[in-house]
């Protein structure tokens, strides 16, 4: 892996590692929504492998477990092992403990094969990588999901400049570049630039946060 994306990879990992063992009770009433949109546009089936990227706590992965049940599978990856220790913690209180796999990973090099999975989600994930490893990761997930797949992303949408809280949360960012502050990306022009097919769009809020919802074809 290029070094820059070691040392991007160590931040993530020092931060979500201090943010794992309170983060839901941060996040996790602001998250619902979010996951609850992510899930209608991917819309698992029973019997899929559906791939969770930057799966956090295991929150929405074990959601994902219910819906494909004991036949399907589901694997996340997270970038921090603590977050990753959490989710494991949680899988093994799920109805399907076998199907769920967690694994310590960064989203911009995916252990897997290609075509792996019929679908994945990343939510609030992308918009934590520098620009280009933002790309490289959509490539990744586009390359272990299947052809004729869905990928389903949610990230920081780049709204509109006059969105009052979208400013302010700039200007923060601008004053303290912490590693889990994520840049607002276009998602839909940024899955076209990479050869994918955005088809559906959703805007929801994080924190009063605009986020896009995105449902992406990948090419059979």
């Amino acid at each position: 892996m290029a070094p820059d994306l070691d040392l991007r990879a160590g931040r993530l990992r020092r931060a979500f590692g201090l943010l794992a063992p309170i983060y839901d009770a941060l996040f996790y009433q602001t998250s619902e929504e979010i996951w609850e949109a992510a899930l209608s546009l991917l819309q698992p089936q029973a019997g899929e492998r559906i791939l969770d990227a930057g799966c956090g706590t295991g929150r929405l992965l074990i959601a994902l477990s219910h819906l494909v049940g004991a036949q399907g599978t589901v694997q996340g990856v997270d970038i921090a092992p603590a977050m990753c220790r959490a989710a494991q913690q949680l899988a093994t209180r799920t109805e399907h403990p076998a199907g769920v796999g967690i694994s310590t990973a960064d989203v911009r090099r995916l252990p897997f094969p290609d075509h792996s999975f019929d679908g994945a989600v990343s939510v609030l994930t992308l918009e934590l990588l520098k620009p280009g490893g933002t790309e490289a990761a959509l490539r990744e997930l586009a390359r272990v999901v299947r052809p004729g797949g869905r990928i389903v992303v949610a990230a920081l949408a780049d709204a509109v400049t006059t969105d009052r809280p979208l400013q302010y949360y700039e200007m923060l960012r601008y004053v303290l570049p912490l590693a889990w502050l994520g840049r607002p990306l276009a998602l839909r022009r940024l899955a076209h630039a990479e050869g994918l097919s955005p088809r559906i769009a959703m805007r929801r809020q994080f924190l009063r946060l605009p986020v896009d919802v995105v449902l992406i074809g990948v090419p059979s």
